[in-house]
């Protein structure tokens, strides 16, 4: 019996726990090496420089968009548990890179040539996990729709949130916890708990029964014609993903400049209001609509950069995080919503990859070009650009929406 056929009596919520699960699993994977391949590893004990070693953290972010490109069509044509299947593969094969780039320093010796070496294969397993992340969420998103249908997308697209940003606070926490296990090689035991949860989780989807593919009406969809269709909604994410980067990037930097304490709290803050508007208020989306919620949301987002820019002070920041928070929690699946529904359930895999990837490569280029104009024109600037970026999504995705076959609802067709 397929998801769609079977009778369900539970909620929708409780519908999707059991396969957003492998979302949570992923994601804990990634925040594991988060704290220690970039500053313990790379900057501390191969020797470079500190924009390398961020560079070694948003190479994933690459590496995800790269999959974005591949899995959706793929979850279409094979079904997404296959494909997950892949992205629990990755995690573990991302695992092994981690322990041999532990271990090169170690058994080499450190000098020019095990350095980089070991940074190549590190940066290798960076470009694993982000593919694993883009299998895995995608596949998840897709299957839970199936489960749940299009009347309660946005309970599909808001628990892979929760999951994700939770799942990485928890294994950076446990990252660090593991780093101190052994001193002189950190990253290894970090990289072996990456390697058994793979495993644990290829085991654990054996013991799920697959859902099969939609049969297709016409051709297979192209990324590209899914990319047109979403458009109008991926201009709005990648406006409120800028605002979201910005912080995401800077907000260490930008209380250690100013030598503020209580960046934790901070940190703290912004994932909490994120979870809460997740859990409590995402259901409004399919109450509303998800196109005024997400105007609702880039409104948010920009006056928390406006805080951050008139603020200057450690209350200022936490309230910025917090509004940041609030406003890019239901920007996501407030959009996604609309994206799933441009084509049918037959598609969604290859909408929902093509919709992501708005938000992967907004958050690298606006890392790279927020860095250069904090370094040119000062924190205030900085902040006020991302606000002005924020609130102009609501009229790029106005605009987008009026040409020709882009994010037409299939039943207005």
């Amino acid at each position: 019996m397929s998801d769609e056929d079977a009778t369900y009596t539970c909620s929708p919520t409780m519908r999707v726990m059991p396969v957003v699960l492998f979302n949570l699993l992923v994601y804990f994977v990634i925040g594991l090496p988060n704290a220690v391949i970039g500053a313990q590893f790379v900057h501390n004990t191969l020797g470079f420089t500190t924009a390398v070693a961020a560079s070694t953290i948003s190479l994933q972010y690459i590496g995800t968009a790269m999959g974005r490109m591949v899995v959706g069509h793929r979850i279409d044509v094979y079904g997404p548990k296959a494909v997950l299947r892949y992205g629990l593969i990755f995690c573990v094969i991302s695992g092994l890179l981690v322990c041999l780039a532990a271990l090169i320093p170690t058994f080499l010796g450190l000098n020019d040539t095990s350095r980089y070496i070991a940074l190549g294969i590190a940066l290798i397993s960076r470009l694993f996990i982000g593919w694993s992340e883009s299998c895995t969420s995608t596949s998840v998103t897709a299957w839970n729709l199936r489960r749940v249908g299009q009347a309660h997308s946005s309970v599909a697209i808001s628990w892979n949130g929760v999951t994700s940003y939770g799942g990485i606070a928890v294994g950076v926490t446990i990252g660090q916890l593991l780093s101190s296990l052994l001193p002189t090689i950190p990253l290894l035991p970090v990289g072996f708990l990456e390697v058994v949860l793979g495993i644990g989780g290829v085991i654990l989807l054996t013991f799920y029964t697959a859902i099969k593919p939609l049969a297709g009406k016409g051709k297979p969809m192209s990324f590209g014609r899914a990319v047109k269709k979403v458009l109008p909604y991926g201009a709005g994410l990648a406006a409120g993903s800028v605002g979201f980067g910005t912080v995401n990037s800077f907000l260490a930097l930008y209380y250690t400049e100013n030598h503020w304490t209580g960046l934790g709290v901070a940190f703290g803050v912004f994932a909490a209001c994120f979870i809460f508007m997740r859990i409590f208020v995402s259901g409004q989306i399919d109450k509303h609509g998800g196109v005024p919620i997400a105007y609702m949301s880039l409104v948010t987002e920009a006056i928390a950069m406006l805080v951050f820019c008139l603020v200057h002070n450690n209350m200022g920041g936490l309230i910025g995080a917090a509004l940041t928070g609030t406003g890019f929690s239901l920007l996501f699946p407030a959009m996604g919503t609309m994206a799933v529904k441009t084509d049918g359930p037959e598609y969604n895999g290859i909408l929902i990859a093509a919709y992501s990837i708005f938000t992967d490569l907004t958050i690298v280029v606006s890392s790279w070009f927020m860095g250069g104009l904090r370094d040119h024109m000062g924190w205030p600037t900085m902040f006020a650009v991302a606000g002005i970026l924020c609130v102009s999504g609501i009229a790029f995705s106005a605009i987008f929406s009026r040409i020709p076959g882009c994010g037409v609802p299939k039943e207005a067709k």
